[in-house]
């Protein structure tokens, strides 16, 4: 008896360690970012890198609004415009599409719902040309469209989260408003909609942070600076530093500023993210 003890023990302590040590290998890359933001230019520099500086440099959170040629705060506006209409659109269009699937049964369901998860698997590489030429021909070229307006079409990936919570919800619900006199639009904005938020938190935050870290699309489609969401500015940011001395510590310093959003976002709503991919993983 004792031995079994022992062995349980000794496995959740190896467990533990193991999950220790992932923390901190997740974890140092983002430390050695804050760690670089404090530091002076010539500390940046040292072989070996060091993780502290000697002394902090909390003014080079003040420097990059003062002393760097960039339009910051624009760059920052544009991303959270961008990012909070991409999340709309995918939470209105996602949930939508979901109800449909997981209530009303027609010809073709599982086929075309088939099809919208095969999505999945392409690459946005192998769509970025035919969409590029569409998007150049309606205008939405080095604009907020090009970045903002697929979204409101749905994404595969989201709308099956939004699926498997419904099926989750009791039928009961739908059923006795249907009795009260209520249409089936009601239905889903007054009855499914309120039921939905641990759903709607775990894809805010998903959506949230793929969208505000996006760099490949608003590269591909934004072309002036003024216009540039945070992610191609801190490219702009490194790419104009390159030659002659470099000001990694003011990039590190904007790097620090542009994750704290999503840091802020997901341990706000962390219990309701959780709770979202857990229910909604019950039932297939």
């Amino acid at each position: 008896m004792n031995s079994k003890i022992l062995k349980k023990e000794t496995g959740k302590i190896l467990l533990y360690l193991f999950l220790i040590l992932l923390a901190i290998v997740y974890v140092m890359p983002f430390a050695q970012i804050i760690g670089n933001s404090l530091k002076t230019y010539w500390e940046t520099q040292e072989i070996p890198p060091k993780l502290l500086p000697k002394i902090p440099q909390w003014k080079n959170y003040i420097d990059i609004w003062n002393k760097m040629d960039i339009p910051l705060v624009r760059w920052i506006l544009n991303t959270v415009f961008t990012t909070s209409m991409i999340v709309i659109g995918i939470i209105v269009s996602c949930s939508f599409i979901a109800y449909g699937f997981a209530r009303f049964n027609g010809k073709g369901k599982n086929f075309w719902f088939s099809a919208i998860m095969c999505t999945m698997f392409i690459p946005i590489y192998a769509k970025i040309i035919p969409t590029y030429v569409i998007y150049g021909k309606l205008g939405f070229v080095d604009n907020f469209l090009a970045l903002i307006v697929e979204p409101f079409f749905g994404s595969a990936i989201y709308m099956f989260l939004f699926r498997q919570f419904i099926l989750t919800i009791p039928r009961d619900y739908d059923e006795a408003a249907l009795i009260d006199g209520a249409g089936y639009l009601r239905i889903f904005t007054q009855v499914i909609v309120p039921m939905l938020k641990p759903a709607i938190a775990a894809v805010a935050i998903l959506a949230f942070v793929a969208a505000w870290g996006d760099y490949f699309t608003p590269m591909i489609f934004l072309r002036t600076p003024a216009k540039f969401t945070i992610s191609i500015g801190l490219a702009f940011i490194n790419s104009t530093v390159v030659s002659g001395r470099s000001n990694a510590h003011w990039l590190a310093a904007v790097t620090v500023i542009t994750s704290i959003p999503s840091l802020i976002i997901f341990f706000s709503a962390q219990k309701y993210f959780i709770g979202g991919l857990t229910v909604g993983a019950v039932k297939g």
